[in-house]
């Protein structure tokens, strides 16, 4: 049988279940009880009637071999009789006898025995008396089993009465229990779009396992937010990418185009002055080539959250990092102020060395030409510091926070930068839990700071 579709008609299908099992079994229990009180009542009964036969004289034989008188008839219209055997020959036999009564049997006791398709009880016994004859007595048990039969029917009757009210009570408090989901069923309708999954399903009523489930569903309604959320800036960086790099690459490109059209127009150009236009032409594509590295850098951070993060040693970042910049900027000196022995922070690997490298580049960049750079790691406040100073010609206070925005730069800043270094430190900073800050360095130039959340 197809179980119900509704939650309502299976749990109503399950009380039902419930109930007509306990009912058998508890059905079964009492009819076995009924008749086995009625075999001991009917056992009872055949003790008191062979007392009472007992109390006569028994049968005997006198010395001419005839009958003697035995007991007195019993009584009529009991369902009872009696039979006495001498020898296993059946001498006396009275009471309610049957067309087709058994031989006495050759065993003392109690036993039910069939006579004639109907089950009768049986009670048999040797007397002690001249020729130790054998009584038994023996009493209908379809009294007994039409008792049965009649507590059956009332039993069946009531069961089913028993059933349909169960069907109805399971149905009518199941729609009161299922409310609370319908509520939940509601709310998660109402949510159609990414708009609507900020707006949390009630948890505060129903029994202990709606609010569960709500608490669950609003758990997973966060998570597709999250989700939601990290699609939607994914996007915006890739909106933003191709919109930045069609507005920064116009001017290098038109004067790619300039250089080249300048090539192909004037044939007679000496050597040097055809290098120098190919210089240019190199310089640009360089500074092409660097923009569009650091709009993918910050591309790749927008997506950095669904990266998997594992402990990374600060330390071992700034070696490499300071390692490379070294090829990078030949002509300027970095220098490893200060490190601590172990700093681990709880990280992406190549965002952390995105964030060291581009202090690095920019202190070189932006600092004193063939100048210094001082870089240094300590830990403070249960954080990993990374400060990196240069001794150029810093930034005024009222602009820092500006610079920290793509593609914008400050005053007298050379023209090699693509604006994006500071960018990327603050977004590596962020997305790793920590903080950036820009001060003024020992050496006259800029410091950057940035504070990460140690993990040892």
């Amino acid at each position: 049988m197809r179980a119900p579709e509704s939650l309502r008609g299976r749990i109503a299908l399950a009380a039902v279940g419930a109930v007509a099992v306990c009912g058998i079994l508890a059905g079964a229990l009492l009819l076995a009880i009924i008749e086995r009180d009625g075999r001991n009542q009917v056992d009872g009964e055949l003790r008191e009637r062979a007392a009472s036969i007992l109390r006569r004289p028994p049968p005997g034989r006198d010395a001419y071999g005839h009958r003697d008188r035995g007991p007195e008839p019993l009584l009529r219209g009991s369902g009872t009789f009696a039979q006495v055997a001498f020898g296993g020959e059946v001498v006396e036999r009275t009471g309610d006898v049957p067309a087709a009564p058994p031989a006495v049997p050759e065993r003392d006791g109690l036993e039910t025995v069939d006579i004639g398709g109907e089950p009768w009880r049986s009670l048999t016994f040797t007397v002690a008396a001249p020729g130790r004859p054998r009584l038994q007595v023996l009493s209908s048990l379809a009294p007994v089993e039409e008792r049965v039969g009649r507590i059956r029917r009332l039993v069946l009757l009531l069961g089913l009465g028993a059933l349909a009210l169960t069907a109805l009570a399971a149905w009518g408090f199941t729609t009161v229990a299922v409310r609370p989901l319908a509520r939940l069923r509601a709310g998660a309708a109402r949510v159609s779009g990414a708009e609507d999954l900020s707006t949390p399903l009630a948890q505060d009523a129903g029994p202990e396992e709606v609010r569960s489930l709500a608490g669950a569903l609003n758990a997973m309604l966060g998570r597709l937010a999250d989700s939601s959320a990290a699609t939607e800036r994914a996007l915006e960086a890739t909106r933003r990418f191709a919109a930045d790099a069609g507005h920064e690459l116009r001017t290098p490109l038109t004067a790619l185009r300039a250089n080249l059209d300048t090539l192909a127009r004037n044939p007679e150009l000496t050597p040097a002055q055809r290098d120098a236009l190919v210089a240019d032409m190199t310089t640009e594509q360089d500074r092409m080539a660097h923009l569009l590295e650091g709009l993918q850098a910050l591309a790749r951070g927008e997506a950095a959250e669904s990266l998997p993060r594992e402990p990374v040693e600060l330390g071992d970042v700034l070696d490499a990092a300071v390692h490379g910049a070294r090829k990078r900027h030949p002509d300027v000196g970095y220098e490893l102020a200060g490190r601590v022995d172990e700093g681990t922070v709880d990280g992406w690997p190549g965002g952390l060395r995105l964030l060291v490298d581009n202090l690095l580049d920019n202190a070189a960049l932006h600092g004193r030409p063939g100048g210094s750079v001082t870089v240094g790691l300590e830990r403070a406040d249960g954080r990993l510091v990374v400060r990196v100073e240069d001794d150029g010609p810093g930034i005024p206070a009222a602009d820092r926070a500006r610079l920290l925005e793509p593609f914008a730069r400050g005053e007298g800043a050379r023209a090699d930068g693509t604006g994006l270094g500071l960018a990327i430190v603050a977004q590596q900073a962020a997305l790793h839990g920590g903080e950036l800050a820009l001060g003024d360095s020992a050496r006259g130039g800029l410091a950057v700071e940035v504070r990460l959340p140690a993990v040892r």
